[in-house]
Parts: structure tokens; sequence; C-alpha cells
């Protein structure tokens, strides 16, 4: 083969551009903006801050699926309030991340029971396996979706829900601008290459969260490295007795600085709770121990009551433990669950899968 042809040969697999394309623009009835809401309605409830702004609202989204990732650039035009319930969570079988470039426009509110705000040229993570209430400005971002399934046992372990790293920081920049220059790149390359540039972009979101969630105060680098330590250590001891003490006895610090890491996190023991309390949806939502006990699972991340874990479960993820177990195993019957009209919602559905 010569090298015209060659290169003739491999133009033609590239993805030449987004395999989902919605324009939305406005219209007096309002079509628009419910449209968007059916759109969205599989993972999460969406609504006007002003519902008279329906008859102007304009939305768009570029989407490219490759394999186990969705790719995706979207404009919203108005302010919106999305909530996604630990309900939603358990029905809706989606179980991913959105790593997000803000370009333009704000995201505020709570992501998995963390305050967080991105600003334009900002980095936020939205976990889709943990509820989330927030409100979204007219925005321009650019978005990865990543399957919990792909991503490294670091980014995992990390809790990255509501995350904003330091947009100054080197490797939070350099995430971005991998971010932009790979999406602009998307017409031209192969499925494997797009899939590979997708996973570098993964890789380095580890790196960019490595800073830890206080990463915005610009922490001195011996707070983050006791931070990284005191998280590594609790992901490990979850089921054991986890006293201030004890962690400060393992990491060899004091107390005081134990505290003073975690004081943005309300604190040592508000941290742990809130890792047990998520270890146990994850488990419980995942079906992967079917056959213990909702107690014994409770007991074995550290729980020692189960009418006090029944309590604390329903309050954090507005769902009781065992009806976050029996709509969890209905899912699993059907494994498909029933999708809400459109092409977005029946791609977001098979991540994963």
């Amino acid at each position: 083969m010569s090298e015209k042809q060659a290169t003739t040969a491999l133009r033609g697999n590239v993805l030449g551009g987004p395999q989902v394309v919605i324009d939305l623009p406005a219209g007096e009835d309002g079509a628009s903006f419910r449209t968007w809401q059916s759109h969205l309605s599989f993972a999460c409830s969406l609504e006007l801050v002003d519902p008279a702004a329906a008859s102007a609202f304009h939305a768009s989204t570029h989407l490219y699926m490759l394999s186990q990732f969705i790719f995706s650039a979207s404009t919203s035009s108005h302010l919106t309030r999305l909530i996604r319930s630990g309900e939603d969570v358990a029905r809706s079988g989606i179980d991913h991340v959105n790593i997000t470039l803000h370009l333009e426009g704000d995201y505020r509110g709570v992501c998995s029971g963390r305050t967080f705000h991105a600003r334009p040229g900002d980095i936020s993570f939205i976990d889709f396996g943990q509820p989330f209430d927030f409100e979204t400005g007219d925005y321009r971002n650019i978005v990865l979706t990543v399957p919990r399934a792909a991503m490294p046992e670091a980014l995992r372990q990390r809790g990255v829900g509501g995350l904003v790293p330091a947009a100054d920081q080197p490797a939070t920049r350099l995430l971005a601008q991998m971010m932009r220059d790979i999406f602009a790149a998307l017409p031209e390359l192969t499925a494997e290459q797009a899939g590979a540039a997708a996973c570098a972009i993964v890789e380095m979101a580890v790196a960019a969260t490595a800073e830890g969630p206080g990463a915005r105060e610009v922490a001195r680098p011996a707070e983050l490295d006791l931070f990284g330590r005191a998280q590594a250590l609790i992901e490990r001891s979850l089921g054991n007795d986890l006293t201030v003490d004890a962690l400060a006895s393992a990491l060899s610090v004091s107390r005081n600085a134990l505290y003073a890491v975690f004081n943005e996190h309300g604190g040592v023991q508000a941290y742990i709770g809130e890792r047990r309390l998520q270890r146990c949806y994850e488990t419980i939502n995942a079906d992967d121990r079917a056959a213990e006990t909702i107690g014994a699972i409770a007991f074995s991340l550290g729980f020692r009551s189960e009418a006090h874990f029944s309590r604390a479960f329903k309050k954090r993820f507005g769902v009781g433990p065992r009806d976050l177990r029996a709509v969890a195993r209905e899912r699993g019957v059907d494994m498909q669950p029933a999708k809400a009209p459109g092409v977005a919602p029946q791609s977001m559905q098979t991540l994963g899968r």
C-alpha cells in the first residue's frame, strides 16, 4: 500500500464527528427546556430557578461514545437546579463520575456531601454514584464521563465527588489543557486513539486530585502529604476502631496536626463516618455481598449499632439501606433499567455494562 493510500485508509477510520448532536434552540412554547429535562431525567431531576425563562431556554450537546467513556461538550442558557436523590442513585443504575472542565458559568451546591463551587477555568468531579443538589448558571463545558469500573483505585479511594482542585496547580492546569486539546482533536482520531486519550485524562486526574480536597486553599506540602496518608489509612481500616489517638499514633503525628488537616472536612470523625456510609452505600447498591445481612455489612465497616446505622444512612442518602438493597436487586434482575426517551439517556445507561 502506498503512503497516500495508507493515509486515506487511516482517515477513513477516524471518528469524523460526534455520534450524538442535540441542538435545542429557544422557543416560545418552552419545548426545548422540556426536552432537556427529558434527556436528563434518567439520572436526576432538573428545574429552572426562574420558570418564566422556559421560553428563552436553549441548550446543546455534542457527544462522542468512546467504548467505556463518553466525551461531550455542552451548553445551557439559564440558571437551573439539578437534584439526584439517593433513590435516583438506586433506581437508575448509573454509577459514573463526570470530570468537567468549566469554560463558562458556575456550578454551586452539594455533591457527595461536600459543598463545592466550580468557576470558569476550574475542573470539578461530579459523582453520580452519590446524591447531589446544585445549581448551574448559563454554562459551556467539556465533560469526560468515566464509569467507576474504569477508575484507577487511587481515584476511587479519594471520594472525589464535589472536589474542585486548585486551578493554578500544575497538574490541574495540565489536565484542563489535555481536555481542551483532546476534545478538539477527536474528529481526527480513530476510536482506539480516542480511547487511549481518554485513559490519559483519567490518569492525569489522579495526579490533579492528589493535592487533596483542600487544594484550592493551597495547603503546604507537608499538610497535603499528611492528609493523603491519613486518607489511605482510613480507607484500609474502616472496619476498625478508628479513634483520633489511634490514627495519630499510626501516622506518627500529634492530635492537633491531624485535627488541622481534617478541619475543612468537618473533623476527623465526621470524615470517617462519611467514608463508612459511602462504602456501605456502594456495597449495598452493587449487591456485592448478597449473602450477608445489612447489619453484617454495617458492622464490618465500623458501625456498632444497626439502628444507628440505618438512621444515619437514610438521613445521608434519603433512602433506607433495606430499600436500597431491594431496588438494587430488582434492577439486577432486569439489568437494563427503564430508559427515558432520547438518545443521550440510552447511551449513558450503557456505561460500564
